[in-house]
């Protein structure tokens, strides 16, 4: 099949294309009698291949040789100073293998006639990317080398996203945008935003997406604390973006229009600038910048440090069991962890923001009071002489939810987000408050029962006002749930782990599965007939709660099944909609009382 291309570009990709080619005969392919000794023919195969894709076109140059030694790449990189071995052990196989395009880096041992001194990998990044493409390059040691290069079709027109901030306008190519997001506050005042680690993220589709401003990339200055509390209080404008694989959400404030657009080079002295790529010249003659979104990723410095944690794309554990846990210390050798979906917030106060109502000790907390409760008290850890937050004039807290009320966990140091396929060993939890342990990278994490402990906070305030909560989870089964079967569609380990749990402790049955499309198949098999209740989570892969609801309501055997949508999504807009889709009650996630109290009004005692 023929491919294209401009003749502009043909002429831009003819040295990079060579370069790679020699790199490929000089370093890929081993010596005849090294390739026979490992099986392989003696003779090397350069495999160069062209398509279209995405309104690109893809060059792959791949080699059968001996692949890129990843450890070896690490080690001078960090001989050359390029990078640090913190920042080296968040990197990923692609990240490490990028680095080989840096300016200078060369693992070869001595200089070659075929590749030159075996420097030269930066010019073709160099070269492509004033294309307005990229390259990447995967490898696996002892079967080859594949390198792609992405490239537009012509220089001449590009479809663009046209966005505006403040007066300006500005250009992104349509080739890396992923598709366009827009937030509202809901009607309480709270934003879909959160934080982590002081920098806003939004969660799509369970997936934590970095966001980054337009307004603070184009003035270098980092946005401010009043910038990003008044950001998460006003309607925000996503542009989800693609960057060699790293996706981030860029806040514009206003999105325009698509448009082909004529690409112009710009000055020198902007270029030096790497978040613009080229300039165009609209209809009514307003000259608009082209953003350069590798360049502003590298700005950030999202391209090395997300990919672990926060990318959308392809999962790192690919697992019905993989669970991502915030880790933290608390004044003790372990590090902690809870839950990543128990956290509404992180946040930093000043010593001076704190307050006291009686001996509580409180914050002034977005029009509301947060409660600044410690894990290392409530967990009756004895606490040391003097903790790092201790010297410090602030505290860091977890902000959590539990029946509808938000709570501030203290914590000494907030870690990272890691994301670990074990599940939870309960074995050794020698206090309350302990769920129990998982194991990642060789270190025992200690996993903090939040919910319980919260649990025991409220019953504790609701005694000291004269009130008395039934204890959901030491509930004793009532007879009529005997033999009552519940399906559950929930996508989240902990929560399906944790909402079994207290069901089976109030007498029911439970049948969990990981997603609507599983409990649909489950019910269709079944028949509903020995299915009493469906209760289903909203934002779930394959198929949503909503679309659960709906494929459910069309079929008449299931006219009369309750449903019951169990949410952290608890929106206006949501709310009505779950009606609407035939949910016959819309619950708040944590709230472990108001489930019994629901699933008992919808379940007959003479059924």
């Amino acid at each position: 099949v023929e491919t294209e291309l401009d003749k502009t570009l043909l002429e831009a990709i003819r040295d990079p294309l060579t370069h790679i080619i020699r790199n490929c005969c000089d370093h890929g392919i081993e010596p005849p009698q090294e390739r026979a000794a490992s099986g392989k023919s003696e003779e090397g195969n350069i495999l160069i291949r062209a398509f279209h894709e995405g309104g690109q076109v893809v060059v792959q140059i791949i080699d059968d040789g001996r692949g890129i030694q990843k450890n070896k790449v690490a080690k001078k990189a960090l001989e050359r100073g390029v990078i640090t071995e913190e920042k080296l052990a968040a990197m990923s196989d692609k990240d490490i293998f990028g680095l080989i395009m840096m300016p200078g880096f060369s693992t070869a041992e001595k200089v070659s006639s075929v590749s030159g001194r075996g420097v030269g990998m930066d010019v073709v990044k160099t070269n492509i990317e004033a294309i307005g493409g990229n390259v990447e390059i995967s490898s696996v040691e002892g079967k080859g080398t594949e390198l792609s290069m992405k490239i537009p079709l012509t220089l001449a027109i590009v479809p663009a996203m046209l966005v505006k901030m403040k007066k300006d306008i500005f250009a992104i190519p349509q080739v890396l945008l992923a598709e366009l997001v827009r937030v509202e506050p809901t009607n309480n005042g709270q934003s879909g935003l959160e934080l982590l680690q002081g920098r806003p993220i939004y969660r799509l589709r369970g997936d934590l997406l970095p966001l980054v401003s337009l307004s603070e990339v184009l003035s270098g200055k980092s946005m401010s604390h009043d910038d990003i509390d008044s950001m998460l209080q006003m309607t925000v404008n996503i542009v989800v973006l693609n960057s060699e694989g790293v996706y981030f959400g860029l806040i514009v404030e206003e999105i325009l229009d698509t448009a082909d657009i004529v690409v112009k080079p710009i000055s020198q002295f902007l270029k030096s600038l790497n978040v613009f790529s080229g300039a165009t010249i609209l209809g009514d003659g307003t000259v608009a910048l082209i953003l350069d979104i590798a360049g502003i990723s590298d700005r950030v410095e999202l391209s090395g440090s997300i990919e672990g944690g926060f990318s959308v794309g392809e999962p790192a554990v690919n697992s019905s069991m993989a669970q991502e846990f915030l880790t933290f210390s608390i004044n003790q050798a372990n590090t902690y962890a809870i839950p990543l979906c128990l956290v509404n917030r992180l946040e930093k106060f000043s010593l001076e923001e704190i307050e006291y109502s009686g001996e509580q000790r409180i914050v002034q907390y977005r029009n509301s009071i947060l409660p600044i409760i410690s894990l290392s008290d409530e967990m009756k850890f004895q606490r040391k002489e003097e903790s790092s937050h201790q010297r410090d004039d602030s505290v860091n807290v977890i902000v959590v939810q539990k029946s509808g009320k938000f709570f501030g966990l203290e914590v000494d140091n907030i870690e990272d987000v890691v994301v670990i396929e074990e599940s939870i060993n309960e074995d050794v939890s020698d206090r309350i408050g302990v769920m129990g342990n998982v194991i990642f990278q060789e270190e025992v994490i200690v996993v903090v029962d939040v919910l319980m402990i919260l649990s025991a906070i409220i019953e504790r305030t609701s005694k000291s006002k004269g009130l008395n909560l039934v204890d959901v989870d030491a509930a004793k089964p009532v007879n009529y749930r005997h033999g009552k079967r519940i399906l559950l569609a929930e996508d989240t380990p902990f929560f399906r782990r944790k909402i079994k749990s207290v069901l089976e402790k109030a007498g029911f049955e439970v049948v969990a599965t990981e997603n609507g499309q599983e409990a649909y198949e489950h019910l269709k098999v079944d028949g509903g007939k020995r299915i009493d209740i469906l209760l289903s989570d909203i934002e779930m892969p394959v198929l949503d709660g909503f679309e659960l609801a709906t494929k459910v309501r069309e079929e008449s055997q299931f006219e009369k099944l309750p449903l019951i949508a169990i949410t952290t999504r608890f929106r206006d807009r949501d709310i009505q909609r779950g009606k609407e889709v035939g949910f016959n009650a819309y619950l708040e996630k944590l709230n472990e009382e108001e489930l019994l109290k629901n699933i008992d009004m919808f379940l007959p005692k003479g059924a």
